[in-house]
């Protein structure tokens, strides 16, 4: 009876003690983030947040908003670090496309697929993005989601431990000479194999006449470059009129190319000024795009905010560079460069410029705007003057 009594006092003080061991651990925790609220005419219900994904995952959901002209799914990376460098955080704040554009509605079906082969294993968000005609679209978030293509060595092995194999006798057909189904590509000249669909991308491998490579999936930007596969496991990108195919080509996945890396800013043909005092920081506070989407061969215009948040007056002279290209390829549209006049310590003042995107109707565009381009401006932060956009499809109008 003392030994049982004894038990009961000891499980008693275990329950006292652990919520207080537990409310004293340090740190935060990284929780799902969903912050907007689930509209039933337009939300992702698959994947969830806090899920694990691979390869290519079919993304379900609803878009039924009755002023709906498109929609498609983005991704980015997910920013933990809060030391992170400024190119990492300008990487970690840019949207890239996941899916086509959708031009239907959709009702608890596949919004698209989601190719992550290219992605480095890592966290990651997703966001359905709807043109209804605004001058914002609408958004629905779901994060975090994580990529894992190249799960650790102990958890393959743990996996593989979970199958069981029943070897039963059969008796061997006979062999049959048949031909190899599998999509495959066969040099007709010496290439180069890329890390994306464009010879703007980096070389990563080559492929010499009559040498041959399997097809993994096609670019998912419809610029019909191959994604194949060497025998030694590596991957890339090859253009298709240097290369013959083979196989069923009929089923290809579509894949999405890596962003490309940054390019260097040409420098606009403004008379340049003296730099001013220390103290002055210029930042882009936001920009308005109108209207937004845009026409092809129509001038959209944009109205630039820019705020002095430093501590001198700045006596203008500076310029802020436009750049509209096609999402797809990276190529330039077209670009404006809008001049900046005086701005007081604490004070923001608002600037306008035009552009006219003239090509790839019907495809998506990028907006990026660079504040002082000529380094004219004697900064407090240099790292802050960039500002990307919200990815517009440019309507066709009056283009042919």
């Amino acid at each position: 009876m003392n030994r049982a009594r004894f038990l009961a006092c000891l499980i008693f003080a275990m329950l006292l003690f652990i919520p207080a061991v537990i409310g004293q651990e340090s740190g935060s925790a990284i929780e799902p983030q969903d912050s907007d609220m689930k509209n039933p005419d337009a939300h992702i219900s698959f994947p969830p947040p806090v899920y694990v994904v691979r390869d290519s995952v079919d993304i379900r959901g609803t878009v039924t908003l009755p002023a709906m002209r498109n929609f498609f799914i983005e991704f980015r990376p997910l920013a933990l670090d809060m030391g992170m460098s400024d190119d990492s955080e300008a990487l970690s704040n840019q949207w890239f496309p996941a899916t086509s554009p959708g031009f239907e509605p959709v009702v608890d079906d596949i919004l698209g697929s989601w190719n992550t082969v290219t992605l480095r294993d890592g966290l990651y968000e997703i966001r359905l993005t709807i043109f209804t005609g605004g001058e914002m679209p609408e958004y629905q978030r779901v994060s975090p989601i994580r990529v894992e293509n190249n799960p650790p060595a102990f958890v393959a092995e743990e996996q593989m431990m979970k199958i069981e194999v029943v070897v039963e006798p059969t008796v061997e057909p006979e062999p049959t000479a048949t031909a190899d189904p599998s999509p495959r590509v066969v040099a007709i000249v010496n290439s180069n194999v890329r890390a994306g669909d464009s010879t703007d991308y980096a070389v990563v491998g080559h492929l010499l006449v009559d040498q041959t490579a399997r097809i993994r999936g096609i670019s998912a930007f419809r610029s019909g470059w191959f994604y194949i596969e060497f025998a030694n496991g590596r991957t890339g990108f090859i253009h298709p009129n240097i290369v013959q195919t083979q196989g069923d080509l009929s089923n290809l996945p579509r894949i999405n190319p890596p962003p490309l890396p940054p390019t260097a800013i040409p420098v606009p043909t403004i008379p340049p000024a003296p730099q001013q005092q220390t103290g002055v920081n210029l930042r882009i506070a936001s920009v308005v795009i109108s209207p937004h989407p845009a026409k092809c061969g129509e001038a959209y215009r944009i109205d630039v905010t820019v705020q002095n948040n430093g501590t001198a007056n700045w006596d203008g002279g500076a310029a802020i560079q436009v750049k509209d290209t096609h999402a797809a390829t990276g190529n330039r549209v077209e670009e404006t460069i809008i001049g900046i006049g005086q701005i007081a310590a604490g004070a923001s003042k608002s600037f306008v410029g035009h552009i006219t995107a003239s090509t790839y109707y019907n495809e998506l565009h990028n907006i990026n705007l660079y504040l002082d381009v000529n380094n004219e401006v004697a900064e407090t932060n240099e790292g802050d003057n960039q500002h990307a956009t919200a990815p517009y499809i440019l309507a066709k109008a009056n283009c042919n």
